[in-house]
């Protein structure tokens, strides 16, 4: 593109993206950073009828959009005559993508093998690139203390990991959170970045956002971190998953206790309830014991003891 042509266009004011789930997707965190960048607001493509932008960058891949997508993607096209251009993150050459390059005013192609594609079919094209997107770029400190956590991400008690910090501050030693994260596909992945952002609120120096691990980096986790942290909406269950892992691989499980957890789970003698924890216990030895227990605890649920009991 000339740079007359260009000073004559009208600014882009949006960048548009498919879904708002950044944690999921490369496209969708691509384009949080590029409005970021742009100076310029993100939406949805259900967010484009309200706000009516006049010449918005739509950013997303278009094989991967849902019904309401689609929807609101085509009841926007058809209000007006539109001013809109294209990120294209992939080409796959059906009739939606075809008719969308050419009622783009310019089609930013991500690639060369892009670009090539789309040659004949749009009014104006040139080939960009995407830059890395991580952001956060600390290395591991070295801490005196470690605390893994694992499970569903929208689930987090961010008001018992603030007792924690307490907890830990008394201690008087260096620490680190490590947090890894699960989502069921019913779960919101941006209710997900929301409880992150009140952990890193709560840690902002100390907490360290490992993704969503395998079985054996989780593996490692529990058997390297001092202290395995799961908080619940009421106390632990029988059914956690997760703390039943933590539990099998000997981890140091700090928790919550109510009523209704297994009454074998007893504070100080198998796991930590953070509900009357005063202090973490620091002594190797009292840890080493607590770790015992906890496997043995693991051992007596374990698939063996359940299909015993179902069959």
């Amino acid at each position: 593109m000339l740079e007359a042509e260009r000073e004559q266009r009208v600014a882009l004011d949006a960048v548009v993206t498919h879904h708002r789930d950044g944690l999921r997707s490369g496209v969708a965190r691509f384009n949080e950073l590029l409005a970021g960048h742009l100076g310029t607001p993100l939406l949805g493509l259900g967010e484009l009828a309200a706000a009516d932008p006049t010449c918005p960058l739509l950013s997303f891949k278009v094989g991967e959009l849902d019904p309401d997508a689609v929807t609101a993607l085509t009841t926007w096209l058809e209000g007006s005559e539109r001013c809109y251009e294209l990120f294209l993150h992939d080409f796959r050459r059906s009739s939606e993508e075809r008719s969308l390059v050419a009622g783009a005013r310019h089609v930013h192609c991500g690639n060369s093998e892009i670009e090539a594609a789309v040659e004949g079919l749009a009014r104006s094209h040139d080939t960009l690139w995407t830059p890395g997107l991580i952001l956060d770029a600390r290395t591991f400190r070295p801490s005196e203390l470690s605390v893994f956590s694992f499970g569903m991400a929208h689930k987090l008690r961010t008001d018992m990991f603030g007792r924690l910090r307490e907890l830990l501050d008394a201690s008087g030693r260096s620490y680190a959170l490590y947090v890894s994260a699960a989502n069921h596909e019913t779960a919101s992945l941006r209710d997900s970045e929301i409880v992150f952002d009140e952990l890193h609120g709560i840690y902002p120096d100390e907490l360290y956002f490992l993704g969503n691990l395998s079985d054996v980096a989780v593996f490692n986790y529990l058997s390297t971190t001092t202290f395995y942290a799961a908080f619940f909406p009421a106390g632990v269950r029988a059914n956690n998953t997760s703390v039943a892992s933590a539990l099998e691989r000997g981890a140091v499980v700090i928790t919550n206790l109510d009523e209704h957890s297994p009454k074998e789970f007893v504070h100080l003698e198998n796991v930590i309830d953070i509900g009357r924890c005063d202090e973490l216990p620091l002594d190797p030895l009292v840890l080493k014991r607590l770790s015992a227990a906890a496997m043995e605890t693991g051992r007596t649920r374990s698939w063996e003891r359940l299909v015993d009991r179902i069959r």
